[in-house]
């Protein structure tokens, strides 16, 4: 039996459609597995960064929300906004809980003040001690 010229080089086409497919899928693998990669990596700095910024900002947002809740307890439990709470104002800041409400307060905000002002030193020893050059090899002339 002879094959015509014809199925021979379809019988070839499809062979080279069959390699070219294997060749894009093997490529296709190895962009998948190199952004994979690249995924992996990004995920994992990004998790040491989270972790390190809330291992440094953790005592400061700790801070933060006392400042905010002692605040809010003070001017519900101290000193209501009624007739009968301005009335009894001067006798409620000497109780126990309104003192220790009232230094939550004043300390919280010292405490944010001062981290404040750390936070804009260390901007501007940044910023103005710029990183100096490596010194420069001395070259010997003979």
């Amino acid at each position: 039996m002879m094959l015509s010229k014809r199925t021979i080089d379809n019988n070839f086409s499809d062979e080279e459609d069959n390699n070219s497919k294997i060749k894009k899928r093997e490529t296709f693998k190895i962009v998948i597995d190199g952004s994979y990669h690249i995924v992996v990596i990004c995920f994992q700095y990004a998790y040491k960064s989270i972790k390190i910024f809330i291992n440094v900002s953790g005592i400061y947002l700790v801070w933060i929300f006392l400042h905010y809740l002692a605040s809010h307890l003070y001017v519900k439990l101290c000193v209501p906004s009624t007739i009968f709470g301005f009335l009894l104002s001067p006798f409620m800041t000497a109780t126990p809980h309104c003192q220790g409400l009232r230094w939550v307060v004043y300390n919280a905000a010292n405490m944010i003040n001062n981290m404040w002002v750390i936070l804009g030193a260390w901007i501007c020893s940044i910023l103005l001690n710029p990183p100096l050059d490596p010194p420069l090899e001395k070259v010997d002339s003979k």
